[in-house]
């Protein structure tokens, strides 16, 4: 596993925190008028790309008192290197899964201070195989390879949780021997050709692309089998940017929130700006139908924070469970309708 945490960003990170909070508050009044953000590849982060295209920061920093507001868009590949750049300072907002930014919550509570400021998907994943015997968990034998980006991460807790359900209390590592870790990209090509797994947990749109395989089935959504969505993707950032920029922290939200209405209204729309933005082995009208399956996924109130923080502490990824899902949000998204 990739370390979330580097000593060097967290020694930065808090030296950064010490001297913000010594300086004189009248320095800090004025809100900042330029901020960056870090956000990974893929269709979970399409609301910060369509908010970025339409203007819809600016639009919203306006309505906020903030003419001028402008927000800086960096990609960068893994986790661990936008929580470094958040911890450092680097960037005032990062994207994170939620696994990741429950455990960065945990890790910097007291200190920085990392919560999510919005939610941006609750993307679904799909448990599919490539073998006709395999009809339910229990039919998996012990060589078979079930692939997932990370073993803690989103999807390997998805499949862990699954393996408890269908197993039992206490069951849900069963299925750890037969998790292996790769690329979304890399699954989906070993899933399609038969290669070395036998199954892999995939989120949109690579759940699109096997699913158009002869030679791959699904054997379920994790919502259906779950009885729940999570959120999978959101933006976080640490409580001194927040708390010296309240009104930037509710202009991002707003323009993420309007963000995804658009991409509700306007699929087709919102599919030119995704295939703009980034590549993909989609055509248009395969992302336009993409984006209209998964429309009710979008919003900036979190799911299932709770399912998965307590099922996090139980197999040792937290300390403890979150006592509530407002304590890892800032507001305005804390005084919301989450989970």
């Amino acid at each position: 596993m990739q370390a979330l945490f580097s000593r060097r960003a967290v020694l930065a990170g808090a030296a950064a925190a010490t001297a913000l909070s010594a300086a004189p508050r009248r320095l800090r009044a004025a809100e900042a008028a330029t901020i960056t953000m870090a956000i990974q590849y893929g269709y979970a982060y399409l609301p910060v790309t369509v908010a970025e295209k339409l203007g819809l920061f600016a639009k919203q920093g306006a309505a906020a008192g903030l003419p001028g507001l402008t927000v800086k868009i960096q990609k960068i590949s893994g986790a661990p290197a936008i929580n470094d750049a958040l911890i450092s300072g680097s960037v005032d907002i990062g994207a994170y899964g939620l696994p990741g930014m429950l455990i960065a919550a945990e890790k910097t509570r007291g200190s920085m201070d990392i919560r999510g400021l919005a939610a941006l998907v609750a993307g679904d994943n799909g448990l599919y195989t490539n073998k006709a015997e395999i009809k339910t968990l229990a039919d998996f034998k012990p060589t078979d390879k079930i692939a997932v980006t990370s073993t803690t991460g989103q999807q390997g807790l998805l499949v862990r949780m699954a393996a408890e359900k269908a197993f039992g209390e206490g069951q849900s590592r069963r299925l750890d021997t037969m998790m292996i870790q790769l690329p979304h990209p890399d699954a989906t090509s070993a899933l399609i050709t038969g290669g070395t797994i036998s199954a892999y947990a995939a989120p949109h749109p690579y759940s699109d692309i096997v699913e158009k395989s002869p030679n791959v089935k699904r054997l379920f959504f994790f919502s259906d089998y779950l009885g729940e969505r999570v959120t999978s993707g959101l933006l976080a950032s640490k409580r001194a940017f927040v708390e010296a920029n309240p009104q930037v922290a509710k202009a991002v939200v707003a323009a993420i929130d309007e963000a995804g209405a658009y991409i509700k209204a306007n699929p087709r729309k919102a599919a030119e700006i995704f295939l703009e933005s980034e590549k993909s082995s989609l055509a248009l009208g395969e992302t336009e139908t993409m984006l209209t399956s998964v429309s009710e996924e979008w919003g900036v109130q979190p799911k299932g924070v709770m399912r998965f923080g307590t099922f996090m502490a139980k197999a040792g990824l937290l300390k403890a469970a979150p006592a509530k899902w407002q304590d890892t949000f800032f507001t305005p998204v804390a005084a919301g309708q989450g989970s």
